[in-house]
Formats: structure tokens, C-alpha cells, sequence
């Protein structure tokens, strides 16, 4: 029993749950620099007059920028090599930059009284040091899933703990800064009230990036980063070459880049602010529950993501990816014919204590409930699958070609990612001016037309629907089965000994641990 638990661990390397607690804690950090950052139009108003429409444009444009930095960074942090490791490195390099810009926004700049062109200038200076260092914790938090357990049992259970810290963080945040310091200012967010919350903001994520950092210290060390060598021959650093040649070759990771790439731009539709105005405040005809439902839906979402994870820990996430797909469709297809053709607007009567029938709108909002808890449970399945399987394709690129290219791999999604998620704003512009929004926008009271239902289920649901459709015509050729999975933990760990083994030159334990694993 003994020997055959030694020859798992020797292809298996897996975290103490602690240890993904902690670790996972670099997506907190970056939730309380994001809550911060939600309010760049206001800092940019405050603290240096800029319009807000300006601000807006500067923010869409620093976007694009955000895409091209990934590459760039993934590239710096691939070829970064030290007897320390690099994931700690680079996580508080990027508290540190983000820190800097910050505190030149909200602390120093305004105490140069810059206004006009140079206040512009200073403000986009700050913005695109605040995006570099983003990019850095977040690719740093992206990579530590791959360093802290390759089990395919154990890498699902990540995206929970990913999950509970997306809702929890902004939550709380949002509560200190709304609730405790914009009240000590008159409920204005003033130069004063932004001085205050960022330094709430840069000691509290310092202290998170801390806790992370000692999490993932066991893992982060260079032999975790390791390219496998054939015989003597020198290591060599990842060039840009490396990464063209890994788009191009990699067909597990173009069918990811589809798959995941449809998903999240259906996602950032059906999440405008206008899809939402009109669902709740038009069809149902109540804003207020969107707020109480999101509130409520917390933990069913992070209990769905438990399941998920166990789901995937057992069948593998491209099965769970495709599989609950297939379920994502069927729900939405019945939310679908229920915004359709029930009279959902009795939900809202019900709301404002005016049904004519109570028994009838307890019913449909019960129904309503259901449904949207529904929805939103499936998607959670799918998302944690989505993102436990990234990390199988940078283990299947590692067997493919000896390369280990976490950053690469991660970059090149989010790249994709947010160049497409800048589209999802104004396809839903697009689609709401069909009906008549050209010149306003959708508010609570606005008639209830055909043509609003019709085009809240489109941008809702049929954009979605398309998108796992998607994801279930180019994943049904991935080959990232669990089984699949399996074997690739094992093909590295025999290449890892074999390699040790040709550099080995006689040391004894090193070949005994060389045969073990090649004896697996």
C-alpha cells in the first residue's frame, strides 16, 4: 500500500486544501483594486475635472491596451528565471505597480492640481500603470493553479474556492467603502473619500497578496517551472517565436480559445446593464429584486461549484464542460418559453402589493425563482469546468513539447478574452436600438412591448445558447479526456525521469527514483 501510494505521488503533486485557500487569494486582491477602480470615472471628475464621457472613452481604449499586455508580460514572466521561484515575485511586482498608480490618482495627483490636457495625460499615465500591474497578479494568480496540483481529482476544487472569493470580496468591499468611509465624507465621492478608500484598499490587498504568497510558497520554485531537456542540451527561455508556434500547433488550445471564447462574449451580452434594466425593470417590472436576487444566489452559486468540481474530479472537465452544455441549453430553452409567454410582469405587481391575483403571482414568482436559479447553477458548472480544463491544455502542451508555458497559455485566453468581451456592450446596443432605443436607453416603466421581450431573449439567452452550441461542436474533437488526462501526468512524469535520468551522471538516489517512475 505504501509503495503504491509513493508511485502516485511521484506523478501527482497535490495541495493541502490551506495551501488553495490562501493561494486562490490573488483574485481577492484584485476584487478590492477592481472596487477601487469601478469608480475611475469619478476619480477622473473629482480629482482632475475630466469629463465623464472622456473618462468613459479613455477606459475603452485602455482595454485594448490590457489585451496587448498580456503577451508581452506572459513573455517576461516565462523567460523570468530565480532560485526563489516566480509566482511570489511577480504578485507583489504587481501590488506594488498597481499600488503606485493608484496612490498618483487618488493621493498625489490631486495635490498637483493638474486639469485639462496634462491632467488627462496624468490620469491615462496612471491608468496604464495600473493595467501592468493587474496583468501581473493577474497572470500570476492564473499560473498558480497549474504549479499547486496537477491531479485531475483536486484541480476542479480551485475554480470553488476562485468562485466563493468573486462573490465574498466585492460584497465586503463594497460595504467598507460604501457603507463605513463614504459616510465620514457626506455620501460624496469627493478627492477626500478616494484618498481614504485607497489606502483601505492598498493595505487591505497587501495583506491578502501576503497570505497568497505564503500559500504558494511550498510550490513556487524553479524546478515547478522546469522545461524538460533531452540529454545535455541547454534549457532554452520561451521566445515570442515559442508562443506563435504554440497558437498554431496547439489544436486543444484553438478549440479552448473558441469554446471558452463564445461563452464569455454570449456572457458579457446577457450581462449589460441594459439586458438587465429590461428584464427586471420592464418584463418583471421591479429593479429592486435584481439586487435581492443577486444577493440570494450567492450560495447556490458556490454550492453548484462544489458540485461542478466533484463532477469534473471524477469524469474529467471536458466531459462536464460538453455535457452540461447540453443541460445550459435545455434550461434556457424553458426560461425562454416562460419570459415568452407567462405573464412575468405579475412577479412586479406582486413586488409593489398590487396583484390581482396573489395565488397566481406566487406562483409565477416562484417559477421566475426557480428558473433563474436554474440558469445561473448550470452556468456555474460549466465555468468551473471551463477553467479546470485551461489548466489541463498547458499540461497537454508541457507532454506535446517538453515546453512549460503556463503564462503563455493563460495570456493568449485572456487576450482573446477581453477582445472580445469589448464587442458585448455594443452588440446590446445594437440590438436594443432595433426596437426604438437609439437615442435613450431601457428604464423601469417603459412599456412592455413584443419587441422588448423578443430582444431580452435574445441577448439573454439566445446569444448563450449559441455559444455553448459552440462549445459542443468544437470540443466534441478534443481529446483532453480524463482518461486522457491520466496518461499526461504520466507521459511528463516518465519524461521528467528519463531526463533526470541523462543528467544523473551515477547519483544513486536519483536513479532509483528514476526507475520507480519509469516502472509505473
Amino acid at each position: 500500500m505504501q509503495e503504491k501510494s509513493a508511485k502516485t505521488s511521484s506523478v501527482y503533486s497535490r495541495a493541502k486544501t490551506w495551501q488553495i485557500a490562501l493561494t486562490t487569494m490573488t483574485g481577492v486582491g484584485q476584487m478590492v483594486f477592481y472596487v477601487l477602480m469601478t469608480s475611475a470615472t469619478y476619480i477622473g471628475n473629482a480629482n482632475f475635472g475630466i469629463l465623464v464621457a472622456v473618462t468613459g472613452v479613455i477606459i475603452t481604449f485602455s482595454r485594448l491596451f490590457d489585451g496587448v499586455t498580456d503577451p508581452i508580460i506572459a513573455l517576461i514572466m516565462e523567460r523570468f528565471k530565480s532560485k526563489h521561484g516566480k509566482i511570489r515575485f511577480f504578485t507583489m511586482v504587481g501590488w506594488a505597480t498597481m499600488s503606485i498608480a493608484t496612490t498618483l490618482m487618488c493621493n498625489i495627483g490631486p495635490k498637483l492640481h493638474l486639469e485639462g490636457t496634462l491632467g488627462i495625460a496624468f490620469f491615462v499615465l496612471c491608468y496604464v500603470i495600473y493595467i501592468i500591474g493587474y496583468t501581473f497578479c493577474s497572470i500570476s494568480g492564473q499560473i498558480n493553479a497549474n504549479v499547486l496540483t496537477n491531479d485531475p481529482k483536486q484541480r476542479p476544487t480551485i475554480s470553488v474556492w476562485n468562485t466563493a472569493y468573486a462573490y465574498l470580496a466585492p460584497m465586503i468591499m463594497s460595504v467598507i467603502s460604501m457603507s463605513v468611509i463614504l459616510p465620514k465624507f457626506d455620501n460624496i465621492q469627493s478627492t477626500q473619500y478616494f484618498e481614504t478608500l485607497n489606502i483601505v484598499v492598498i493595505a487591505v490587498s497587501f495583506v491578502v497578496y501576503l497570505l497568497s504568497c505564503i500559500g504558494v510558497s511550498k510550490f513556487d520554485k524553479p524546478e515547478s517551472f522546469e522545461n524538460i531537456k533531452i540529454g545535455k542540451s541547454k534549457e532554452e527561455k520561451p521566445s515570442f517565436k515559442d508562443m506563435i508556434t504554440l497558437i498554431k500547433s496547439n489544436k486543444e488550445l484553438q478549440r479552448y480559445i473558441i469554446a471558452a471564447g463564445s461563452d464569455k462574449l454570449a456572457q458579457t451580452i446577457g450581462s449589460a446593464s441594459v439586458v438587465s434594466t429590461m428584464l427586471f425593470g420592464i418584463i418583471v417590472g421591479s429593479m429592486s429584486l435584481s439586487s435581492i436576487l443577486s444577493a440570494i444566489a450567492m450560495l447556490p452559486s458556490i454550492i453548484f461549484a462544489v458540485i461542478g468540481s466533484k463532477i469534473a474530479g471524477k469524469k474529467g472537465s471536458l466531459t462536464v464542460m460538453v455535457n452540461w452544455s447540453k443541460i445550459c441549453i435545455i434550461v434556457n430553452i424553458i426560461y425562454a418559453a416562460f419570459l415568452l409567454f407567462a405573464p412575468v410582469s405579475m412577479v412586479g405587481d406582486l413586488m409593489d402589493k398590487k396583484a390581482s391575483s396573489v395565488v397566481l403571482a406566487i406562483i409565477i414568482a416562484i417559477a421566475f425563482l426557480i428558473l433563474n436559479f436554474a440558469v445561473n447553477a448550470t452556468k456555474m458548472v460549466v465555468s468551473v469546468a471551463t477553467n479546470s480544463l485551461r489548466m489541463d491544455i498547458v499540461d497537454y502542451e508541457f507532454d506535446r513539447t517538453g515546453k512549460y508555458m503556463p503564462a503563455t497559455v493563460s495570456a493568449t485566453y485572456s487576450f482573446v478574452d477581453k477582445a472580445i468581451s469589448s464587442f458585448g456592450a455594443f452588440i446590446a446596443t445594437a440590438m436594443i436600438g432595433l426596437i426604438g432605443y437609439t437615442t435613450t436607453v431601457p428604464q423601469q416603466g417603459d412599456p412592455l412591448t413584443v419587441g422588448v421581450k423578443v430582444i431580452t431573449v435574445i441577448l439573454l439567452i439566445v446569444f448563450p445558447i449559441i455559444g455553448w452550441v459552440c462549445t459542443i461542436l468544437t470540443m466534441k474533437k478534443s481529446n483532453l479526456t480524463f482518461e486522457k488526462m491520466e496518461e499526461v501526468q504520466k507521459n511528463i512524469a516518465y519524461k521528467k525521469a528519463k531526463s533526470l535520468e541523462e543528467n544523473a551522471e551515477g547519483n544513486e538516489v536519483v536513479e532509483e527514483t528514476v526507475i520507480e517512475i519509469i516502472e509505473e
